[in-house]
């Protein structure tokens, strides 16, 4: 399990390269915290908004739908970032739970502090439109999946992406990202066997 912030310096640098006493007081700034499996980060209302980095785990976002069910919308694994980005960047209440799957490691900023970074440098502001851009991406990766493949496929291409990562997804969260149930899933999975 890793817990040092040589993790938070080295995804940094993948996107920006700010100097070197700011990166290090960034990562100072940032408060260790544990959740145990099943402990939100975020909770849905949640109008304190946190940004943390994940050392060690695995969490999901959620929300509620009317029926009460909750909804996976996508997963954050180790040695990335994870915050209710949407709520935090428009200063409302989180529409979008953060919940722990596994055991966690973090370190934990406030959003207005890990912002604040962005104003001190040009390199800061690198990092966050990268990352900005990373998130879109992603969310227009998965909406299109959604338009143009049938879950067996967003299985396959999930499993291909984190293999390691996907066998500690409890089966339950994994089925509600495909938009599928449980018992659908286990039926996919028999049919990909080798």
């Amino acid at each position: 399990m890793s817990d040092g912030p040589p993790d938070i310096a080295a995804y940094v640098r993948r996107f920006a390269e700010p100097p070197a006493d700011q990166l290090a007081a960034f990562i100072a700034a940032g408060k260790p915290r544990r959740l145990g499996t099943g402990e939100d980060f975020c909770v849905l209302g949640q109008e304190r908004h946190e940004v943390a980095f994940i050392h060690d785990g695995i969490v999901r976002y959620y929300t509620l739908l009317p029926n009460g069910e909750e909804a996976t919308k996508d997963f954050s694994f180790a040695k990335s970032f994870t915050v209710s980005f949407g709520s935090a960047v428009l200063g409302r209440p989180a529409e979008v739970a953060i919940g722990a799957v596994t055991d966690c490691v973090l370190t934990v900023w406030p959003y207005a502090a890990f912002t604040a970074f962005f104003d001190r440098h040009a390199e800061w502001q690198k990092f966050g439109r990268r990352v900005a851009e990373m998130l879109y991406v992603r969310k227009e990766r998965r909406e299109i999946s959604f338009l143009l493949e049938d879950a067996g496929d967003r299985y396959r291409a999930m499993r291909e992406m984190f293999p390691a990562e996907i066998e500690r997804v409890p089966q339950h969260y994994l089925a509600s990202y495909l938009g599928i149930r449980p018992q659908s899933l286990s039926r996919l999975k028999k049919t990909l066997k080798p």
